[in-house]
């Protein structure tokens, strides 16, 4: 991959254009486009590191790499204010995506379908094929609790030498499920803030 390709990722990836227009907020659009043209030579490194990753685990390394790319390049240029604006990049997109699930539960029978499709989603999206390793203990349309225990975003934020923005994406889960009328979000510790599993557990209100 060159630079070329690593920039057409990064603009045609919603999650980075959010970090995009936190860094442009934060530092300026003429400093933002070097961090920005920066983070694609990054990218194309980090990505050049890897043979061709499975479908099911290049969902994940995408985004994987597209912030860490800017995090590293967002560390060159501000070093104070790099894990805060990415941080906050990451935790906009989150917000907005989030709101998807929100009116799919406020739906009739969407709390249930919500948990089952998130318990169909997660054997394949959190398996071994794409680079997790987990243990399921129940699943049905009224709760589902099962622990990760390996993640790609520890493995590879760690790899690439920023593991101090792997608890992000734990926090984007919260983001994401911990606001749904009528579903509890629980989760005790996560892989990617020290914990020695991420012990996921959603279930309906009475």
């Amino acid at each position: 991959m060159d630079k070329n390709e690593a920039l057409k990722i990064l603009e045609d990836s919603k999650p980075s254009c959010a970090i995009r227009m936190m860094i442009d907020s934060c530092l300026g659009e003429d400093k933002g486009n070097d961090v920005w043209n920066r983070a694609a030579v990054i990218l194309s490194e980090i990505t050049n590191r890897y043979p061709p990753f499975s479908k099911e685990e290049y969902v994940h390394t995408k985004g994987i790499f597209n912030a860490s790319a800017l995090y590293l390049s967002l560390k060159e240029a501000t070093p104070d204010k790099a894990l805060e604006i990415i941080e906050e990049g990451m935790a906009s997109y989150a917000k907005e995506t989030a709101k998807t699930y929100q009116r799919m539960v406020k739906m009739p029978f969407g709390k249930t379908i919500f948990l089952k499709g998130f318990a169909k989603g997660a054997r394949t999206m959190f398996g071994e094929s794409a680079g997790f390793r987990q243990k399921f203990h129940h699943a049905d349309g009224d709760s589902l609790r099962f622990d990760v225990l390996a993640c790609p975003y520890v493995r590879y934020t760690t790899e690439l030498g920023c593991p101090e923005i792997a608890h992000i994406f734990c926090k984007n889960d919260i983001y994401a499920y911990a606001y749904l009328k009528g579903i509890v979000f629980e989760r005790t510790q996560t892989l990617g803030t020290g914990g020695t599993k991420c012990d996921f557990y959603l279930y309906k209100t009475k």
